[in-house]
């Protein structure tokens, strides 16, 4: 394994730990998304974290028909890339991985799909609660892609606001071939530029 990817994966593993931990020691803020991602070479690695009252309206237990409805609905919705982040047409990628998880408690709910094998699978029953009293919970998507041109990769647009009213905001930090670097992404300008 190169020592770039394999930096590149520690830094990945690493972050979503630390995002975490600094979660459940700082003040939930909703409105406010987290994103890492990462260009390696041809692959490009996401990994995005939402407050669930950003994607689904509430953070309590998922009871009634109605929440879990929305629950789904969330899960369905970000398991397709395209309604989260838009790459340039010219940076020809294809996505080959993706994962679309509910945290809340000890209560997790998952759902990954598997671009090659075109499988599907969810990781607990359709009829348990998705979320503790009172705890935050937290959706976690992560999409990765192969693309052909990675240089392309200039402007990634966000429909992620468009499709999620809550959503104000994008914390972002990226590393890509020319280095880190980390910015805001809003409704406004739901646009990052990797420079």
């Amino acid at each position: 394994m190169k020592p770039t990817r394999l930096a590149l994966m520690v830094a990945l593993t690493a972050t979503p730990l630390w995002a975490q931990e600094t979660r459940e020691l700082d003040a939930h803020v909703h409105g406010v998304s987290t994103l890492d991602l990462a260009v390696e070479g041809t692959i490009v690695e996401m990994n995005l974290m939402s407050p669930g009252m950003d994607l689904v309206g509430f953070e309590y237990a998922a009871k009634t028909d109605a929440d879990k409805d929305k629950v789904e609905a969330a899960i369905r919705a970000i398991l397709l890339p395209e309604n989260v982040i838009s790459l340039p047409q010219a940076a020809d990628c294809r996505v080959t991985e993706v994962l679309a998880h509910l945290h809340a408690g000890d209560n997790d709910h998952d759902h990954d799909h598997d671009e090659a094998t075109d499988a599907h699978s969810h990781d607990e029953g359709e009829g348990h609660d998705h979320t503790e009293a009172g705890a935050h919970s937290e959706f976690h998507a992560r999409y990765i892609f192969a693309c052909s041109h990675p240089e392309k990769l200039t402007t990634l647009g966000f429909p992620f606001f468009e499709r999620f009213e809550n959503a104000q905001e994008i914390e972002a930090r990226y590393i890509t071939a020319h280095g880190a670097g980390a910015a805001e992404i809003g409704r406004s300008t739901a646009e990052l530029t990797l420079d």
